[in-house]
């Protein structure tokens, strides 16, 4: 992005459009309430399947299960926010400075914006929907029903929503976040 171009506040709010914030939104809310029904299948899975005597090789495949599910979570959780925060930078902007108008280049910011929010959660998601695996095939193994710290494997879930949240896509979140990033006279 050439420094000759100058964003204002007033650029990004007008290329900042209600249907550009609403498919951002849609996806964020789809992302986290995907989680949050697998997990409760998983939950009433667990409420209705009768107990049974575990043997230690389904308790081993859990500890397994359960380790690996812990090194992605913390691989996507830093994978995510590198990703995201690479993602959204000045040096993204694909600018011709002769042609471009500081009103294309917001618009290109942000495009930047809601990829940005889509690399912030996809890993997340996926550490998350490996999380629910692992306590669904504890559950159906009746692991879970004897063995309740396997429930453990739901903190990805927890982290994903909680980042869904706080990370919120409100209007004001994302011009607040674009300025941050894009204005140059700051």
């Amino acid at each position: 992005m050439d420094s000759r171009i100058l964003l204002t506040r007033t650029h990004l709010e007008q290329a900042l459009t209600p249907e550009q914030v609403r498919p951002t939104i849609i996806i964020r809310i789809g992302l986290m309430l995907g989680i949050f029904f697998f997990y409760l299948a998983t939950f009433v899975i667990h409420s209705i399947q009768p107990t049974v005597i575990i043997s230690q090789v389904d308790a081993n495949l859990m500890d397994i299960l359960s380790g690996v599910h812990a090194v992605i979570m913390i691989t996507m959780m830093v994978v995510s926010f590198v990703l995201s925060k690479n993602t959204l930078r000045k040096g993204r902007i694909a600018s011709d400075t002769v042609l471009d108008t500081p009103e294309k280049i917001a618009t290109q910011a942000v495009n930047l914006h809601r990829v940005s929010s889509l690399l912030l959660m996809a890993p997340l998601e996926g550490a998350a929907f490996f999380g629910a695996a692992v306590c669904l095939i504890g559950v159906e193994a009746g692991i879970i029903q004897n063995l309740p710290i396997y429930w453990l494997n739901t903190i990805s879930g927890v982290v994903l929503i909680g980042v869904g949240f706080i990370t919120f896509p409100t209007r004001d979140r994302i011009l607040t976040t674009l300025e941050s990033v894009f204005i140059l006279d700051r």
